[in-house]
């Protein structure tokens, strides 16, 4: 369980955290141009320069706009609670909960205080992933399924596995001696963290919750260039012209997004939209009129029904809240 080390590293405010706390607004440390792309993908050149296996902290006092990622990441919650968006649906994490996420996932995340400690564990690579079945089997459990469909290059990344930990004392060891691990520079540190996540991959398989899992099949290789355009072409695409760029039947294409992502055409791009404005209201200056233009609506009528719609609240009455961080 919990050392008192472990305790005073994670609570200690870091330079990131006090400056969103004293400037009550979310601090870009990493710089990320969200007008130009508003839904970014997290760089990771520097996450990674110790190993494979990365240890962060969430920075409190603020939200984390959405985001992708290139690699697999956990987030386990030490202490508190917050709420999340994967790829749009929220999911609330208490303590002793874990949540993995494949590649591409679309994440944000709700304000989190004084007491929400959320721990990052990001897994860099496909090579990263094989090394840890150098000590378990790929078909082991629906955990190790999961890391091989995501070391697989082109297919679809939109799964998702919550885990509580809550009665499971050896999976709560395994993970904070990973954080504890991971936190320090100590000799042979990535070996003992890959021993670490295989063992605790293990364990997990008791512990699922909640889950998204599409592992894909041959017909879905066909369908991922489709969802990476769509995603990459939100604010100005039609079911119609992407039917016709890539060649299917209008119905078809429509039918075959909707069984293999279980949204329609038209979820995917208003989610793509709605994470793209909450992004420019939570990081950038912009008016509900530019937002419009960025995001491809004509009108900010057609902005507040996307709030409406997917988040029961107003534009304004969403900006007002991330820019006073009040929380629900």
């Amino acid at each position: 369980m919990a050392s008192k080390w472990l305790d005073q590293q994670l609570f200690k405010l870091s330079e990131v955290e006090s400056l969103q706390r004293s400037m009550k607004s979310n601090v870009n440390y990493m710089d990320l141009d969200y007008i130009n792309n508003p839904i970014p993908q997290m760089p990771q050149a520097d996450l990674f320069k110790d190993g494979d296996i990365a240890i962060t902290k969430n920075n409190r006092f603020s939200y984390v706009p959405a985001h992708t990622h290139s690699f697999i990441e956990l987030n386990y919650m030490y202490s508190g609670n917050c709420t999340q968006y994967i790829n749009g649906e929220a999911v609330t994490l208490y303590k002793h909960n874990l949540i993995m996420m494949d590649k591409d996932i679309v994440q944000q995340i709700e304000y989190t205080g004084e007491n929400d400690i959320l721990i990052n564990i990001l897994i860099k690579d496909d090579s990263a992933i094989n090394k840890l079945f150098d000590y378990i089997s790929v078909s082991s459990n629906q955990i190790t399924q999961f890391l091989y469909n995501a070391s697989k290059v082109n297919t679809l990344h939109n799964n998702f596995i919550l885990f509580n930990l809550d009665q499971q004392d050896v999976a709560i060891n395994l993970v904070e001696s990973l954080i504890i691990k991971g936190l320090t520079t100590a000799s042979q540190r990535n070996k003992s963290m890959s021993l670490l996540l295989s063992s605790l991959i293990i364990e997990l398989s008791q512990s699922i919750e909640q889950e998204y899992i599409n592992f894909a099949d041959a017909t879905d290789d066909r369908l991922l260039p489709i969802l990476q355009y769509i995603n990459e072409n939100f604010t100005d695409i039609s079911l119609a012209d992407v039917s016709k760029k890539f060649g299917y039947n209008t119905n078809y294409l429509g039918n075959k997004i909707k069984a293999t992502t279980g949204r329609t055409f038209i979820e995917l791009v208003d989610r793509r939209r709605l994470s793209a404005a909450q992004n420019l209201m939570i990081k950038t200056n912009c008016t509900m009129a530019e937002i419009c233009d960025i995001i491809g609506y004509q009108n900010t009528s057609s902005l507040f029904r996307l709030f409406k719609n997917y988040l029961k609240t107003t534009p304004s009455d969403y900006k007002h809240k991330v820019s006073g961080h009040q929380r629900n």
